[in-house]
């Protein structure tokens, strides 16, 4: 039997983009339908480093990662979502990344966001595991946190839907059409479900296929991977916090 039903606000994709969108829609009290097309996400949401670092973002980019850095400890405060407040250093190997990274402390500072700049000696004894040699100066942030990028967002899911009793989540669900209607929009799933909704939130990630394929054919983005290196288990090496080397400073 095909399903009907109306809600408030539909978000199509329930990665980060998409369940926090509909965390914020029902915190304002909306009906929230959240939808997935796979058993439970598991793309870029889950593939990524875990590093909360404001401090490497600029302009209003900082603030929104100021606030997503509060919301994560907020709903941590309540269930264990894997937030850990180790904070973040950004390690110089040379005179220019050394330089680079006072001028970094000095544009922290005009934001009154606490930083501290750490000696090689610092350096060597908070964290061993580092080569000293390596290591000239560092600015350590100790307000970030980290996450496990593979625990988080199914963590925050299982939080909503315990919390909200206005939230649906329907993984597994794919949704293949959506389009204007009386209502406002109409969302169509691979099943034949219809969903009516006055606002709808596309969050598919980097499925271009399904929804949409000509504006996103037509928008000059390009897909990109981003290649990281697994190691093996180490569980001798203690590197907690976020670590970025001089090629992150050089770079960003």
């Amino acid at each position: 039997m095909k399903r009907t039903k109306h809600v408030d606000l539909i978000v199509v994709g329930s990665g980060a983009l998409g369940t926090f969108h509909a965390y914020h829609a029902l915190q304002s009290g909306l009906r929230v339908l959240l939808m997935e097309m796979d058993p439970r996400p598991m793309q870029a949401t889950v593939r990524n480093f875990g590093q909360v670092v404001p401090s490497g973002m600029a302009g209003r980019w900082f603030t929104y990662g100021l606030r997503s850095t509060a919301i994560y400890s907020e709903i941590q405060q309540t269930t264990d979502i894997s937030v850990r407040n180790n904070g973040s250093v950004y390690i110089a190997s040379n005179d220019d990344e050394v330089k680079l990274l006072h001028e970094l402390k000095s544009i922290m500072d005009d934001r009154n966001y606490p930083t501290e700049l750490l000696s090689q000696e610092s350096c060597a004894h908070k964290w061993p595991a580092l080569n000293k040699s390596y290591c000239r100066e560092a600015l350590f942030f100790p307000k970030e946190v980290s996450v496990e990028p593979d625990k988080l967002i199914h963590r925050v899911l299982a939080f909503m839907q315990e919390t909200f009793e206005l939230l649906d989540y329907q993984p597994a669900t794919t949704v293949i059409e959506c389009v204007p209607s009386a209502q406002g929009v109409q969302v169509v799933t691979h099943a034949g479900d219809t969903f009516t909704a006055e606002k709808a939130i596309v969050c598919s990630g980097n499925e271009f296929r399904i929804l949409f394929p000509d504006h996103f054919r037509n928008s000059g983005i390009i897909v990109s991977k981003l290649h990281m290196v697994r190691t093996v288990p180490m569980p001798e090496v203690a590197l907690p916090g976020n670590i970025l080397t001089g090629l992150t400073i050089r770079r960003y």
